[in-house]
C-alpha cells in the first residue's frame, strides 16, 4: 500500500508480535507547492527591487514568510499531534505512546465496523429527530474518548477510529489510512 499519499506502511517478514511496523506519512503536497510559490514570489521581487529598495524586500520577504507559515499551520500541527508509527509492540500518535497490548482485541474489531465520517453523516441524513436525539443520549452516557496525540478535533481530510484500552478508556486516533492501520494494530496485537 505504499506510495500514495504519503504512505509508508509494511510489516517485515514476521506476521506477528514485536516484528510489526508501521508508519504514516502525512502528505507534504501542500507544503511543498506553498513554498516553491512564496520562494518564487521572493526571488522575483529581488530582481526588480534589489540592491536600491533593500528595505521594501526585506518587507516582502518577512511577509512571505509569515505567509509561509499560514499556509502550512494545518500541516505541522498534523506532524506534531498526528503522526502514527506501530514499533517494537508499541503504538505513537503525535507525542504519545502507549503499547499496543494496552489495546482490546473486541475494540479493534469493533473499529473495523465503525463507519467513516461519509457514511456516518449519510446515515444521519436518513434518521428521524428520535434517533438521533436516542443516539445523542447513549453517546453522552458513554463518554467522549480522547483524541489520542492531543489536538482540538480530528483534522481535516483524516479519518478517525475509536479504540479503547483495557482499563477502559476511549481513545480516537486520526489517521489518513484507516484500513491499514487496524491492519498494523490487529498484528501487533496477535502476539
Amino acid at each position: 500500500m505504499g506510495g500514495t499519499d504519503g504512505l509508508e506502511a509494511g510489516a517485515t517478514a514476521a506476521p506477528y508480535g514485536r516484528a510489526v511496523v508501521y508508519r504514516e506519512k502525512l502528505p507534504r503536497r501542500w507544503m511543498i507547492a506553498t513554498s516553491v510559490v512564496l520562494v518564487f514570489w521572493v526571488v522575483y521581487q529581488a530582481g526588480i527591487l534589489l540592491p536600491e529598495d533593500r528595505a521594501v524586500w526585506f518587507v516582502i520577504l518577512g511577509f512571505s514568510a509569515f505567509l509561509g507559515l499560514v499556509f502550512n499551520a494545518v500541516p505541522i500541527s498534523k506532524r506534531i499531534y498526528n503522526r502514527v508509527h506501530v514499533r517494537d509492540g508499541r503504538l505513537t500518535v503525535g507525542r504519545e505512546t502507549i503499547p499496543v497490548d494496552s489495546l482490546t482485541v473486541d475494540s479493534l474489531r469493533e473499529a473495523r465496523e465503525q463507519p467513516t465520517d461519509a457514511e456516518f453523516v449519510a446515515s444521519l441524513a436518513s434518521r428521524s429527530r428520535e434517533e438521533i436525539a436516542e443516539i445523542r443520549r447513549r453517546s453522552s452516557t458513554t463518554g467522549k474518548p480522547r483524541i489520542m496525540g492531543g489536538g482540538w478535533s480530528v483534522p481535516m481530510g483524516m479519518d478517525q477510529i475509536v479504540v479503547q484500552t483495557a482499563q477502559g478508556e476511549p481513545l480516537l486516533i486520526a489517521t489518513h489510512h484507516r484500513e491499514a492501520l487496524l491492519d498494523a494494530l490487529t498484528r501487533a496485537r496477535q502476539a
